[in-house]
């Protein structure tokens, strides 16, 4: 009986190990992000001074991420080429609003924070650019307090928006169909309420330039269950090996005894 436990055991640790490897090739790791803005350029609009970090740095990196390139612009009064958020941080300033070629970019998105309110909602420079983008069919995306721009461009009348809940009634003036929604998608143009949603923002954004590529939306949006396999498959391995470890060593005790 002790033998046919014996030759039981090295079989069973093999079972296992043979699991654990299929599992890890089954299970491998999620394909690499595709570049499917490859070619593109983003057009990213800060204020000069208070604009939101994050809302920059989440969603010019997805932007990045899937290939595109992404240019920053702010208004004239930013003589230093350097903005400034509203946390400390900086970034730099590629080109003035004023100096900017519509022909070179595939979207606008113009980024919130409270220097929004000071230095875009009645940048007349940036109104015109708006208006002229969304006429030509460009992607235009605004998020927190600059959805406001979109709304004084007049491109957001009897279409639905949002934006932070300071800036509503701006939006419902000037014809917006204010939603209650985190992101808000109404043809060309995107919407969104603050940084909370800006990964969100920033995947709505792809999603209108690449004519809504489910893809897109799929490889950010769905989760994946890799490292918890990856854990799983780890365990099994190490249990198989601890089977291997006990049946020599079982193997090396009857042998002793057996000398004995």
């Amino acid at each position: 009986m002790r033998g046919l436990v014996a030759g039981a055991v090295p079989v069973l640790a093999f079972v296992l190990v043979l699991v654990a490897l299929l599992m890890s090739l089954s299970l491998s790791p999620a394909p690499v992000m595709g570049k499917e803005l490859e070619g593109k350029r983003v057009l990213m609009v800060v204020a000069p001074e208070g604009y939101k970090e994050d809302e920059l740095s989440v969603s010019s990196g997805i932007f990045k991420e899937l290939g595109a390139e992404v240019v920053v612009a702010s208004t004239r009064t930013c003589t230093t080429g350097i903005a400034r958020g509203m946390s400390g941080g900086e970034v730099a300033v590629n080109l003035s609003i004023s100096d900017v070629n519509l022909s070179e970019y595939d979207a606008i998105v113009i980024v919130g924070g409270v220097g929004s309110m000071r230095y875009l909602w009645d940048d007349s420079d940036l109104r015109d650019m708006v208006r002229a983008a969304y006429d030509s069919h460009m992607t235009v995306a605004a998020i927190c307090l600059s959805p406001v721009v979109l709304a004084r461009a007049g491109i957001l009348r009897d279409k639905e928006c949002t934006a932070f809940i300071t800036a509503k009634e701006e939006l419902i003036k000037n014809g917006g169909k204010y939603q209650d929604k985190g992101v808000v998608v109404s043809g060309n143009i995107v919407t969104a309420k603050g940084p909370e949603y800006a990964t969100e923002f920033a995947i709505a954004v792809a999603d209108v330039m690449m004519n809504r590529s489910s893809n897109i939306r799929r490889l950010y949006e769905t989760p994946s269950p890799k490292p918890a396999a990856g854990g799983f498959t780890m365990s099994l391995v190490a249990v198989a090996i601890a089977v291997v470890f006990v049946s020599f060593a079982s193997r090396w005790r009857l042998r002793l005894r057996w000398r004995r």
